[in-house]
């Protein structure tokens, strides 16, 4: 059985897309996307705000690097997946597999 991981997050893009090529020429846009809203908890209502790196891989990136600036509101349905920075220090990045500007 393979185990579900699955996301699909609203938010707007809170800094300025970059496009990169990796070694292996495969583009990658990279972009913040932030998400604020109400949710509702055991009966309370309760704040949420995350914040998520983005990546677009392949001919995506391309095409999308044009149309993301900083205040883009957008759906990206995707994965998640762990990745380390230049210190060690990891976190959750949002591998995005469609995007829908709303």
């Amino acid at each position: 059985m393979e185990l579900s991981n699955q996301l699909v997050l609203g938010g707007s893009v809170s800094k300025p897309p970059r496009l990169t090529t990796s070694p292996a020429g495969i583009s990658h846009l990279r972009f913040v996307l932030d998400h604020q809203s109400e949710q509702q908890e055991a009966g309370y209502s309760r704040r949420s705000f995350v914040r998520i790196l983005v990546v677009v891989t392949g001919e995506a990136a391309k095409q999308w690097m044009n149309e993301l600036t900083v205040g883009t509101q957008l759906q990206v349905s995707g994965f998640l997946n762990r990745i380390e920075d230049k210190n060690g220090v990891g976190k959750l990045v949002l591998h995005a597999r469609q995007l829908v500007k709303i």
